[in-house]
Order: C-alpha cells, then structure tokens, then sequence
C-alpha cells in the first residue's frame, strides 16, 4: 500500500526518474532473480565492479506487482520505486547500464522481456537445493531460511525461459568454483569486455554490505558448497532425494 503523504509525488517521481535514467543509461539494463540463497547478491556485487555497470546497492521491488495498462499492456505497477533509486544516486560518466535484483523477479521474467520490448538482460542464478534448505535465517537460527517448495517453485520458473536469447541461467557453484570461465561467460551475454576491475571484483566492487545477506560481502570461498554432506541433515536430505521433481531438477543442473 502506497502511504498517502506520497502518492501525490509519484507522478512526479515517474517523470524525473525516467528522464534522468533515459539520460544516464544507454545500454539495455541488466535485472537478476532466482531463489533466495542462491548467489543473487553475490553477482550483484562483482557486476557492480565493472565500470560500465551500475548497480543499485538496495534491493528494489519495483517487478514484483504488475497491472494492465489503458493500453492493455502489462506494467510494472511500482516502476516508481526504481526512478525513486534513480534519483537518489550521481551515476558515473563510465556507466552506460543499470542493474537491480530481487529474488521474485524470477516469477516475471515473460512481463519483463515484453516491457522491455526484448531490450533487457536477465540473470537467473540457481544453487544446489541441498545446500539452499539447509541455509539457516540469521535473525532466527531455529528456522530453515527457504523450503523445498519454493525452491522448486522458484527454479521452474527461471527454467521456463532457459532458451531465451535474453536469459542466461548461471550456477553459483559456478560462480564460486570456475570464477574467470563464468565471469568470461557472463561478459560474453552481456556484451561488455572483461576488465580487471570485474576479474578483481573484491577490490572494485561498489556492493561490499546488503541487508540481504545481513552483513558483509566477502571474497569467494567454498565453504557454503556440500555443506549438505554433514550428517547432522542426513535425515533432511534423504526425505528431499525422494521427490522425483526435485531429483529431475538436480540431474537438469548438473548436481547428480
């Protein structure tokens, strides 16, 4: 629900965020999605390295709501929040693209394409389940942080646009483990070079802290990969091996 103070600014809001991003940015945008856990604010940070990429360090949840237009045209129904981002920030003269995430913009990769007429990259990340479910929430660590539901929800949603030109699926395994051949992979899709600044990411990046992982962005590391193994989540893991779905997933991403 929009507040009352600040639904007469809005329109304003539209006219100015959407002008100063039409003058600061002239490369298609670049929106990222996929389940929680799954690597989204890690790619947010090494991408907000390279210098042609500006990357809005908060999460804006400006696709996750769309309505049909008097033109019958579906639109995102606060594209004001990411113009409001907008107006926040002085953009470097090096960037010629912006960048945002949100793990449910996974669920409206077809509006986004279509309201980007096709001129838009987006990034689906994807993880190991096993690992996924066992991710405790840091403010209650008595509680899983994602269950296998969404997870399956989340991922067959990004596997539906797989063949799209406009999509590129990257594994966080991926991300962690053969760093310089994905980040050459996810250059080559994006259609930037690969600078040093994107190859030394920890060094450069402009996304060091997120309320989404609550705390700081560290340097890559394997410790968050087969985790799964411990004994403790045997009995976890066993009962998930179980769904036929799950295990068609896993064997589809590379994982069995």
């Amino acid at each position: 629900m929009i507040h009352p103070i600040k639904k007469p600014a809005i329109p304003l809001i539209r006219y100015f965020g959407k002008r100063k991003m039409g003058h600061d940015f002239t490369q298609p945008p670049i929106i990222i999605g996929g389940c929680a856990r799954s690597g989204t604010t890690l790619l947010q940070s090494i991408l907000s390295a390279h210098p042609s990429i500006f990357v809005f360090p908060h999460e804006i949840a400006a696709f996750n709501k769309w309505h049909t237009d008097k033109n019958g045209n579906q639109v995102p129904a606060r594209i004001d929040k990411l113009y409001r981002e907008s107006l926040r920030y002085m953009v470097p003269d090096t960037a010629t693209r912006w960048c945002t995430k949100a793990p449910s913009n996974v669920h409206h990769i077809k509006e986004i394409l279509q309201y980007y007429n096709n001129q838009v990259k987006f990034l689906h990340l994807v993880r190991d389940i096993r690992d996924v479910v066992i991710s405790k929430h840091p403010k209650n660590k008595d509680k899983y942080w994602v269950t296998p539901e969404r997870w399956l929800k989340d991922i067959k949603a990004g596997l539906a646009f797989e063949d799209n030109p406009n999509v590129l699926t990257l594994r966080y395994e991926d991300l962690i483990q053969e760093f310089d051949t994905t980040v050459e992979k996810l250059c080559k899709f994006l259609e930037e070079p690969v600078c040093d600044k994107i190859k030394n990411w920890p060094k450069y990046t402009k996304l060091k802290k997120s309320s989404a992982i609550f705390g700081q962005i560290g340097p890559l590391h394997n410790n968050s990969i087969g985790k799964w193994k411990q004994e403790l989540y045997k009995p976890y893991i066993d009962e998930l091996m179980g769904n036929q779905e799950i295990h068609t997933l896993l064997k589809h991403y590379g994982y069995l």
